[in-house]
C-alpha cells in the first residue's frame, strides 16, 4: 500500500478534529438542537469546509457514531471468534458489554437519544445500526455456530442474546440512566460471573464441558 500523502494526511486530521467536535456538540445539544451551521461555527472554519466533508447533518451524526462505537465492535469481534471457548467468550463479552454501558459517554448518548426518539427518530436509527444492532448480529452469530455444535439447547439464538443483554443491564443500568447512586453497584467483573453462571445453568447442554 503506497504511503499517505500529508495532503490526505492533513484531511484526515482535519475530519477527526471534526468528528471530535461534533459528537460533543451532539451530545450537548441533541440531534434536533445541532445544525451544520452551529457545527462550523464552533468549529471556526467556514459551513462551506464542513459541507466538504459532509453533506448533511445526518451523514455527519452517521459518521461520529461509527466512530464512537467502532473501537467497541472491534474489539467484541475478537472475543467472538468462531474458534474462542464458549465458556470464555461469553465471560469475556459480558465483562467488556457491561463496562461499555456503564461509560458514562455511553449513558450520556444512550439519554440523548430516548429523549429525541420521537422527534428524530433517524438518530435513533443511525446509532442501532452502528451499535446495538451490530452487538446483537455478533453474539447471535456467534451463539447459533455452539447450538450448532451441539453445546447449547436448541433455542433461538435471539432469545439467548436478549436474555444475556437483560442481565447484564438491569436495575444497575437502570439507576445510572436516572442519575441516581449507584454505591451499591455490584462490579462488572462480579456481575459477569454471576451473569455467566445463570446463562450456562439455563443454556448449557452441559456446563461442565464449557
Amino acid at each position: 500500500m503506497a504511503p499517505m500523502s500529508r495532503r490526505d494526511e492533513l484531511r484526515n486530521e482535519r475530519r477527526s478534529a471534526i468528528l471530535e467536535t461534533a459528537t460533543q456538540f451532539f451530545l450537548e445539544n441533541g440531534y434536533a438542537g445541532t445544525t451544520m451551521s452551529a457545527v462550523a461555527a464552533r468549529l471556526g472554519g467556514s459551513k462551506g469546509t464542513l459541507w466538504s466533508y459532509f453533506s448533511s447533518k445526518e451523514e455527519l451524526f452517521t459518521a461520529c457514531m461509527e466512530q464512537c462505537t467502532q473501537q467497541f465492535r472491534s474489539e467484541l469481534m475478537l472475543i467472538l471468534h468462531p474458534g474462542a471457548a464458549l465458556r470464555q467468550a461469553i465471560t469475556g463479552f459480558c465483562r467488556r458489554f457491561i463496562e461499555k454501558i456503564r461509560n458514562p459517554d455511553s449513558i450520556a448518548l444512550y439519554r440523548l437519544l430516548c429523549g429525541e426518539a420521537a422527534r428524530a427518530p433517524e438518530a435513533s436509527r443511525i446509532f442501532f445500526e452502528r451499535g446495538p444492532g451490530v452487538v446483537e448480529a455478533l453474539l447471535t452469530a456467534f451463539l447459533a455456530g455452539h447450538i450448532a455444535a451441539g453445546r447449547l439447547r436448541a433455542c433461538p439464538p435471539i432469545e439467548m442474546a436478549d436474555f444475556l443483554f437483560s442481565l447484564c443491564t438491569g436495575m444497575t443500568y437502570q439507576r445510572a440512566l436516572l442519575g441516581l447512586p449507584s454505591s451499591n453497584c455490584i462490579a462488572a467483573d462480579r456481575l459477569a460471573t454471576l451473569v455467566v453462571e445463570r446463562f450456562f445453568t439455563l443454556y448449557a447442554l452441559n456446563p461442565a464441558e464449557t
